[in-house]
Parts: structure tokens; C-alpha cells; sequence
């Protein structure tokens, strides 16, 4: 009588199994990637947001407007919005909210020179969305600087 043949196991399935054990690692790995580069996309938004914001409370707080602080830091507010594409998203009333703009000023003078340079700096606060709840993200924001006379 011949002998017996060992057999491989039946391995049929196995590769799908496989497939399920590893597609939600790999699905939280790309969706971890997304928000990585939401991240970074949203930071050179909100610059170029606080830029235009910093560019119109100069204007406003320099000749020949010399308006208010509140109404620059209005006018801010309203070109952060505009160049975001959007409309009241951004606000200045609520430091507390996560879409938040905040004016600074300051002069500096160049001794000796008799010249002092005035700068408005706007900071905005903003939380991008997570994809991945376990995942936080942290509070991201942006600052930019104008002069003025």
C-alpha cells in the first residue's frame, strides 16, 4: 500500500481575512494623513485670511482715515471673511469661540530718528475639523503684520 500524502490545510479565505484585519488600519492611516493635510492647508488659508485682515485695519488706522481700533478691527474681520469665501464664519465679539479675529497694535521708535512706525497685527483663532474623532487636532491659528503712519 502506498503511503498517505500530507495535504496543505484548506486555505481558501484566508487572503480575505487578511484584507479585514488590515483595511481599518490602513483606512485610520489615510484618514489620520487627511487631516494632517487639512491641517496645513487651513494654515495657509488662515495666513493669507490674516494678511488681507492686517492689510485693511492698516488702512483704516492710518491717515487719511484715522478710524477706531474697533472699527479697523471690524473692517479686519470683514476682509478675513471675504477672503475666505465667506460670510460671518469669522467674528471679534466672542474670544471664546473657536473662529475668532484679534486686533494688536504697537508703535515702535527708531531712536534717534524721530520716527515711530506703527504696526496692527491680526491673530486668527480657528478649530479645522477632525475626520477622526479619536484624533485631535489642536486649535489652529494664524498671525499677520501691516504698518501704518
Amino acid at each position: 500500500m502506498a503511503p498517505k500524502v500530507a495535504r496543505p490545510a484548506d486555505e481558501t479565505g484566508q487572503s480575505a481575512v487578511e484584507f479585514a484585519l488590515v483595511l481599518p488600519v490602513i483606512i485610520l492611516l489615510v484618514a489620520v494623513a487627511f487631516d494632517g493635510w487639512s491641517m496645513l492647508q487651513s494654515s495657509i488659508r488662515l495666513t493669507a485670511a490674516a494678511r488681507a485682515g492686517a492689510i485693511a485695519a492698516a488702512n483704516d488706522l492710518g491717515p487719511p482715515n484715522n478710524k477706531s481700533t474697533a472699527t479697523a478691527l471690524a473692517d479686519a474681520t470683514t476682509a478675513v471673511n471675504n477672503e475666505e469665501g465667506v460670510t460671518g464664519v469669522y467674528q471679534h465679539t466672542n474670544a471664546g469661540a473657536t473662529n475668532y479675529v484679534s486686533l494688536s497694535t504697537s508703535a515702535d521708535n527708531l531712536s534717534g530718528t524721530g520716527v515711530t512706525i506703527n504696526v496692527v497685527t491680526i491673530k486668527i483663532t480657528f478649530q479645522v475639523p477632525a475626520w477622526v474623532p479619536v484624533v485631535s487636532i489642536p486649535q489652529s491659528s494664524a498671525k499677520a503684520s501691516a504698518r501704518y503712519s
